[in-house]
């Protein structure tokens, strides 16, 4: 490593070299007062990683951390170019159309005919238990008169009629009106599911039928309070922490056919609107995003001309723009077109499906699925933002940790070689080294003092008196310049 030399000859470098007392007794800091200083640099912002060869100057057995700075740039650069195409791409709304299909279904329970065939199947267990006691005591009996057998039909009748008062009240005693339990009614069931593109990267993420969906709302004919009080209306919105489902199952007592209506308010994913007239028959579209109505309008504005040639941040009611701009208004400001196109837009028409729910079967399945087609955002978004969030999370901090630390070190090295010249230098020549030393303080004092010649206005105020004293000032190249610039101020006046 090549030493600097305090002397006339290195101006610039006593100033660089030389520290405070401080910086000499630093050198003797104990190891708690080095970790302060450096959670302090921490604290405070620090100039950038000088540049590899001052670095190699610095520390001249380090080619290895050359070579992983040049990898370092090589990988940051990567990375970013990475991240801007991600964010890139984030932007710009990729939509996968895809097909969700429906199916209505509904069970029945304890119906009338369900209790008479479990009541029959009873019955027809306990007569045939029944005859084959009759036809083993049938041997036995020889004669009897017809009285005995008028007694002993009427005691078969009564205890017939026994038995059948014990049967109804243990049915009775099977029916619980409060809990429904044993009452007629039936469940029907909302199901639906995304079907299948044959694209694996498309259909290997699944998503749940509830995620597709806004509100769903359910209305039955003839079911008035106080006869059913649970009412004809079912409604679902959604909840941020209910979890996903599948299908949805309404529980109902009854047994008579009802017919249903079942409304679907789909989730659109980015959100679609139905265009209202006038609008709608100005940019020839029914529904779509807040993005293509206002791509449309702007599309009206330029072909129209609506814009005013004087100042173009006015849009003048033209070219059909009459319609939807306030009447009597002359014109609006630019930024208003969004103010004014929301007030056409509204919610896209619900799918609207109908069933009868019928309580002759035990299993009644719609003959027709409902195919609503959807529009979602590619899968591949979410994974990309993921990507993101990950490398801006842990590990990006983990990242500026390290290059932070780094950084530490190699002020840390700077700041040691400073100290290592610093002494050195005074090891080498004392009386030259001390005579700088106070040079440069005294240079240093006067610029913080402000301490300049005498009259700044006739001097400048930039010039010291002690280096006025020395014939080398004299002969800079700032000297002709000075004297030619003196000499044309008298020609001015």
């Amino acid at each position: 490593m090549a030493t600097p030399h305090a002397g006339p000859s290195h101006p610039s470098q006593p100033q660089a070299a030389v520290g405070t007392p401080q910086q000499a007794a630093g050198l003797a800091k104990r190891p708690a007062e080095a970790d302060v200083d450096a959670v302090r640099r921490l604290k405070h912002p620090r100039p950038p990683l000088p540049p590899p060869h001052v670095l190699q100057s610095l520390v001249p057995d380090s080619p290895a951390f050359t070579e992983l700075m040049k990898i370092e740039q090589k990988l940051d650069w990567t990375l970013l170019r990475k991240k801007a195409e991600i964010n890139d791409a984030l932007g710009r709304s990729t939509r996968v159309k895809r097909t969700l299909r429906v199916f209505l279904s509904n069970t029945v329970h304890d119906q009338a005919w369900q209790v008479g065939e479990s009541a029959a199947s009873a019955a027809a267990a306990a007569s045939g238990t029944t005859e084959e006691k009759k036809d083993e005591t049938s041997g036995d009996v020889v004669m009897g008169s017809m009285e005995d057998k008028k007694d002993g039909e009427a005691e078969g009748e009564k205890k017939d009629g026994e038995v059948k008062v014990e049967d109804k009240g243990a049915a009775a005693a099977g029916v619980d009106v409060n809990t429904g339990k044993g009452v007629a009614g039936w469940v029907m069931r909302i199901e639906g599911r995304l079907l299948d593109t044959g694209n694996h990267r498309l259909d290997k993420q699944k998503r749940k039928f509830s995620q597709f969906l806004r509100s769903v709302v359910v209305e039955f004919d003839n079911r008035e309070a106080p006869t059913f009080p649970e009412g004809n209306v079912v409604e679902w919105h959604p909840s941020p922490t209910a979890a996903p489902l599948d299908g949805f199952e309404i529980l109902r007592r009854g047994d008579a056919n009802v017919k249903a209506r079942v409304v679907l308010h789909i989730s659109h994913s980015p959100e679609r609107f139905k265009v209202l007239s006038p609008l709608a028959e100005l940019v020839s579209i029914r529904e779509g995003t807040r993005a293509e109505v206002m791509a449309a309008v702007w599309q009206l504005v330029k072909a129209s001309g609506a814009q005013d040639k004087e100042d173009p941040t006015i849009v003048r009611p033209v070219g059909g723009l009459e319609k939807i701009i306030t009447h009597g208004a002359e014109g609006i400001q630019f930024h208003q077109i969004p103010e004014v196109v929301t007030r056409c837009l509204a919610h896209p028409d619900p799918v609207v499906m109908t069933y009868d729910i019928d309580v002759s079967k035990e299993h009644n399945l719609h003959p027709r699925c409902f195919d609503i087609p959807i529009e979602i955002e590619d899968p591949l978004k979410s994974k990309m933002a993921t990507l993101v969030q990950n490398f801006e999370g842990q590990a990006g901090t983990d990242i500026v940790k390290l290059e932070d630390k780094v950084s530490e070190l190699a002020y840390f090295a700077r700041d040691l070689k400073q100290k290592r010249d610093f002494l050195e230098s005074f090891a080498q020549s004392p009386h030259a080294f001390i005579h700088n030393w106070l040079g440069a303080q005294a240079r240093d004092l006067d610029q913080m003092l402000g301490y300049q010649i005498g009259n700044p206005a006739s001097h400048g105020g930039s010039v010291r008196e002690e280096d006025l004293r020395r014939s080398d000032m004299f002969r800079l190249p700032w000297v002709t310049e000075a004297i030619a610039i003196h000499e044309q101020k008298p020609r001015q006046q």
